[in-house]
C-alpha cells in the first residue's frame, strides 16, 4: 500500500514538473519571438491648455502573439508598456509622483494602446476582415466607414470608398478614434500607417484631436 502511494506521489510530481517546464518553455518562446514590425515614432500630444509635447517612441509588433510593446524616455522616467490580446501591462513607468497627470494619462492610456495594436495588426495581416454587423457604420470627416471587425473591445472600420481598414475606435468611459494614413510597405509583411491621428470621439461633429504620431521603419 505504501509502495503504491509512493508511486502515485512520484508520478504526480513528474506531471507537475513537466507542466512547469512546458509553461516556462512557452514563456521563453514568447520572449524570444522576433517582431514583424519595428518602428521609430515621433508622437505629439496636444494638452487641454493648448500646449504641445513631443516625444520619441519605439514600437514593436508581434503578429503571432497579437501583441505590441512601446518604449520611451519621458520626464517622469523610462516607460515600457505592452498589450496582448486586449490585456494591457505596464512593465516600467509607474513613478511615485507625476507633475503632469494629463500627459502621463495620455501616454499610458490602455484604450489608446489597444487601438494602436489592432489598427497596426489589421495592416500587417494583408487581409481584408470579413464585414460583420452590416448596417453599423460611422462618419469621419464626411466619409462613411463600415464596421469590419471587433477584437478585444476595439472596433475596426473600413473606409467604404477606399476599401482600407484604417480606423479604430476603442474605450468605454471615453471613446478614442485612431485614424491611420500614409500607408507604407513593410517588406512582404503587409502595410503600416506612417501617420496616425488620435481623437477623443463622440461623433464626426464632436471630436477633439489629442495626439499625432509619425513613424518610420527601423
Amino acid at each position: 500500500m505504501k509502495k503504491s502511494i509512493s508511486i502515485l506521489a512520484i508520478s504526480a510530481l513528474l506531471f507537475i514538473s513537466v507542466g512547469c517546464q512546458e509553461k516556462n518553455r512557452k514563456q521563453s518562446d514568447n520572449l524570444a519571438e522576433k517582431s514583424e514590425l519595428k518602428l521609430s515614432c515621433v508622437a505629439e500630444y496636444l494638452r487641454s491648455d493648448g500646449s504641445r509635447y513631443i516625444t520619441e517612441q519605439k514600437y514593436e509588433f508581434f503578429r503571432n502573439s497579437d501583441s505590441m510593446t512601446l518604449k520611451a524616455k519621458e520626464p517622469f522616467g523610462e516607460i515600457t508598456w505592452s498589450v496582448q490580446n486586449g490585456v494591457y501591462t505596464i512593465q516600467k513607468g509607474v513613478p511615485d509622483k507625476v507633475s503632469n497627470k494629463e500627459l502621463y494619462s495620455l501616454i499610458m492610456d490602455k484604450d489608446i494602446a489597444g487601438g494602436l495594436l489592432e489598427l497596426y495588426l489589421a495592416g500587417m495581416s494583408g487581409e481584408k476582415p470579413v464585414i460583420g454587423n452590416i448596417g453599423k457604420s460611422l462618419t469621419f470627416e464626411g466619409k462613411l466607414f463600415e464596421l469590419a471587425d471587433q477584437k478585444s473591445g476595439v472596433k475596426l472600420y473600413r473606409n467604404k470608398t477606399a476599401g482600407k481598414v484604417d480606423l479604430a475606435v476603442s474605450g468605454t468611459n471615453k471613446s478614442y478614434l485612431l485614424h491611420g494614413y500614409n500607408y507604407q510597405k513593410n517588406g512582404r509583411k503587409g502595410l503600416y500607417p506612417s501617420k496616425l491621428d488620435i481623437y477623443q470621439y463622440r461623433t464626426d461633429f464632436d471630436k477633439k484631436l489629442i495626439a499625432q504620431i509619425s513613424c518610420f521603419l527601423e
